[in-house]
């Protein structure tokens, strides 16, 4: 049984030694106010970081966004030059996730094409 406490005692050791490093980071935000600078802009951070990293979602290629949102590929386009579409570029063609078309096909939905 005094072997068991042993080696948790060591275990425990090992985790304060590990979590040293987060608790000086942990600080410096604390004291630097970058912690507090960052929760003002928490929902910008949030928005950006679904925007620009990968999800569940499926990706939506060319002919399936003009399939989902009912229409043509001139109306993709200018949607796009008009920036009320923004594909996401990443290696290969460009693609949407649903989440980025529900403003367009909100919009689709109120003129009947859907």
């Amino acid at each position: 049984m005094l072997n068991h406490f042993e080696k948790f005692d060591g275990q425990l050791k090992s985790i304060g030694e590990n979590l040293r490093p987060v608790a000086a980071v942990a600080a410096y935000l604390l004291e630097s106010g970058v912690l507090e600078q960052l929760t003002k802009h928490l929902p910008e951070i949030i928005s950006f970081i679904r925007r620009n990293f990968p999800t569940d979602e499926p990706k939506l290629f060319l002919p399936d966004v003009l399939h989902y949102l009912s229409i043509s590929e001139r109306s993709y386009y200018r949607k796009v030059a008009e920036g009320k579409l923004v594909p996401r570029k990443w290696e290969g063609p460009d693609f949407f996730y649903p989440s980025d078309l529900e403003e367009e096909r909100r919009e689709s939905k109120r003129r009947g094409r859907i």
